[in-house]
């Protein structure tokens, strides 16, 4: 489910097109074959149809192929910030743009500055000296293979241009897949005024970890998961008394039977400790996380998650993604009520 993978995504294949329709018009392509890549681009390329639940309303702010393949937002002011892969830009690793209500997009940090941006979030004033700066978990150089190797922290400082460097590499831990911190999902600082402040927390698939890095530049691990038994942890946000981590988990990982609902959100305690009774269950593949603000309807304060059903990685050639990814509200008695369905493999929800 990487970035810069040799075997391409939804996106990969909207780039690819994109290219081969300019070099068409290089060339004495007969018209037939043009009209066939129009109809391949467009099928690709095509904005999602989503579907929503009485109450509310759904429209698309960034249509398909403006963004290469983004995940995760963070609002700031006015905008949002939002991480995107480096899509065709060979080895330039990722970026992260602004993106405003009608979908104008202006680069933060832009290809060329940042490693592989897998999650990121804003350092607070009580980081060490770093407040103000970005933290991202991140492939430590960009390709396939670095997507399976452990990962790293990366520092960004926004100064006019914008620099980045390595804060510490996340060690391995566990036995699963000999304990590699590898197929990083999101990350995120603790909040500031609870047992998890000055903290940055990262997340890690491969090994089924959560660690927590420190501005004195301690990466450790902090929390453990067995596959198995809770699943491998794919999100994570916190309970609005901030005396738990929430976190996405799935026993499938990020592909495999959407129907399986082996999908749940746990509570991990400041001390690492993993809770025995879910949040939620019954979904599938449960990624990013936000509750509902006062206001939002009648469903101020409820828990929301995107499930992003079969991945369905890899992508295979002219092949587009199923629409099978959903939003869910969790009510306080647990279950999952459907908000909205038709995405493209959904991540973030703010």
């Amino acid at each position: 489910m990487r970035k810069s993978s040799p075997k391409p995504t939804l996106r990969d294949l909207g780039a690819f097109s994109i290219l081969l329709l300019i070099l068409v018009g290089h060339l004495a392509v007969p018209a037939r074959a043009e009209t066939e890549l129009h109809k391949l681009e467009r099928r690709l390329l095509r904005p999602p149809a989503i579907h929503v639940e009485p109450g509310f309303t759904a429209r698309v702010i960034v249509p398909p192929g403006e963004l290469y393949d983004p995940a995760w937002m963070r609002p700031r002011g006015a905008v949002v910030w939002v991480n995107d892969d480096g899509g065709e830009e060979g080895d330039k690793g990722g970026r992260i743009v602004a993106i405003d209500r009608s979908g104008g997009i202006v680069p933060v940090a832009d290809l060329g500055t940042l490693l592989p941006v897998v999650g990121f979030d804003v350092a607070p004033d009580g980081f060490g000296t770093y407040g103000g700066d970005i933290f991202t978990l991140a492939q430590a150089r960009a390709g396939l293979a670095a997507a399976s190797a452990n990962h790293v922290i990366q520092r960004v400082q926004l100064h006019r241009p914008p620099t980045a460097s390595v804060f510490c590499t996340l060690p391995n831990n566990g036995t699963v897949n000999q304990g590699v911190s590898g197929f990083g999902a999101a990350a995120g600082f603790g909040p500031e005024h609870s047992p998890f402040a000055g903290k940055f927390f990262a997340v890690t698939m491969l090994n089924a970890t959560v660690y927590q890095v420190t501005a004195d530049g301690a990466c450790t691990p902090f929390a453990t998961f067995d596959p198995t038994r809770v699943g491998v942890p794919l999100g994570l946000q916190f309970a609005t008394d901030h005396a738990t981590m929430l976190v996405s988990v799935s026993k499938h990982g990020a592909s495999g039977d959407a129907g399986a609902q082996r999908g749940a959100i746990v509570r991990v305690r400041p001390d690492g400790g993993i809770e025995d009774e879910p949040v939620a269950s019954g979904l599938a593949v449960p990624t990013g996380m936000d509750f509902a603000p006062e206001g939002f309807g009648s469903y101020g304060g409820q828990l929301f998650v995107a499930d992003a059903g079969d991945f369905g990685i890899p992508v295979k050639m002219t092949q587009p993604v199923a629409d099978d990814g959903t939003v869910y509200r969790i009510t306080p008695d647990g279950r999952a009520h459907l908000v909205a369905s038709g995405f493209f493999n959904p991540s973030g929800v703010r």
